[in-house]
């Protein structure tokens, strides 16, 4: 089809501000702010950012922020992050769309069975996701991609890639530190050796023990404190002299002592200055662990700012991104099918409701699943939570 009155932004310009246009508008540069127009072909080198509404969307390049349009077509090379409300969609294999999804065409009222709702999604149904939010098969937060539980472990590595010998976590209830701890357990490069004790750990030797039975030293459980520890040294010596680094999770640290956890700190890193770098350590725990650290070690996070993370509720993106991701998952093989079953009303819904907590989300979305699998309907309706 031909368009008229077309344009076209090359890639040594970039535009700033409200853009409105009628006809067919081809980027190859740079546009940021409010567009608004009829037909929008972004070139391999065009990077969009703002808010856009057009009547047609096609895009081999980058698009960041929020799009309404009637068509949006992703291809192979191209990449959305935001928000997109289309009434038709088509997506290349090998492109990268890592946003919130809402269909312009009307939704059910009610998530009433009839055999209309079973004729509609013939690709995937409910039956064949519902595991998909369980804990034993459901995927890990913090492999989403794009997402900021992706950014905060991927910036956790570096500080260990950097010899950080102490990172502190600190998160609400089911906001995903156990998530966390076991994808640091798998997760890490093999020049990595990852060994963990938790909370229940009474006291310095008990917590050496624990260490040392991670390192498979045989006879640490009879040793007193100080031998206990020469045996530990000389086991991680020995590792970081074969080019391991040894990184030591101490999950729970709420529940620990004060002088247990100073005792920790000080007798296996370097991080209060009192010697050579022995492991690297990450402290896992909910916000009143702050109470269990001591001023010494407090002024090691004071002077490494970078290295107190915390596990923020996520976003609804990020939330919309996560529950696709466990549909998808559960229903491998049928590519973008299963996002129909979960609509965005409800992907909205379990986000309030949720607060944005994984461990409520991952509830609510497999409560609502179930709900509409009984009911037989054809998707996931608000109505079901």
């Amino acid at each position: 089809m031909v368009k008229e009155n077309e344009s076209r932004i090359d890639r040594s310009m970039t535009i700033t501000g409200v853009v409105e246009w009628h006809g067919l508008v081809v980027l190859e540069g740079v546009i940021e702010g409010k567009l608004s127009g009829g037909f929008l072909e972004i070139t391999e080198t065009g990077k969009l950012s703002g808010e856009v509404a057009a009547q047609s969307i096609e895009c081999a390049g980058h698009i960041e922020g929020s799009i309404v349009t009637d068509v949006f077509i992703l291809r192979s090379t191209g990449c959305h992050v935001g928000t997109a409300e289309t009434g038709k969609l088509t997506v290349d294999s090998g492109a990268v769309l890592d946003c919130v999804l809402q269909s312009g065409t009307p939704k059910a009222e009610k998530p009433v069975a009839n055999p209309h709702d079973r004729e509609a999604a013939p690709a995937v149904r409910l039956s064949q996701v519902l595991p998909a939010f369980q804990e034993d098969t459901r995927p890990c937060c913090m492999e989403m991609p794009w997402s900021a539980r992706l950014e905060l472990f991927n910036h956790l590595l570096l500080l260990l890639d950097d010899g950080k010998p102490l990172i502190k976590v600190t998160g609400e209830n089911g906001s995903g530190k156990s998530m966390l701890a076991a994808k640091l357990r798998q997760g890490l490069p093999e020049r990595y050796e990852v060994l963990a004790i938790t909370g229940q750990v009474g006291s310095v030797a008990a917590a050496l023990r624990e260490v040392a039975a991670g390192l498979a030293l045989a006879g640490a459980e009879n040793l007193v404190q100080n031998d206990l520890l020469r045996h530990v040294k000389a086991a991680l010596d020995d590792k970081r002299s074969r080019g391991l680094r040894v990184v030591l999770l101490v999950d729970d640290v709420q529940e620990m002592h004060p002088a247990t956890v100073e005792g920790i700190i000080r007798l296996l890193t370097n991080a209060c200055a009192t010697g050579d770098e022995t492991l690297q350590m990450i402290l896992l725990g909910a916000k009143e662990m702050e109470a269990k650290i001591a001023a010494t070690t407090f002024k090691y996070f004071e002077d490494e700012p970078a290295c107190q993370l915390y596990l923020e509720p996520i976003t609804q993106k990020d939330t919309a991104d996560y529950l696709r991701f466990c549909l998808q998952r559960a229903a491998a093989g049928n590519g973008n099918a299963p996002l129909s079953l979960l609509p965005y009303e409800t992907i909205r819904t379990i986000h309030v409701l949720s607060r944005g907590n994984i461990a409520e989300i991952n509830r609510l979305a497999d409560q609502a699943l179930r709900a509409a699998h009984a009911a037989g309907a054809a998707a996931v309706y608000p109505d079901f939570l």
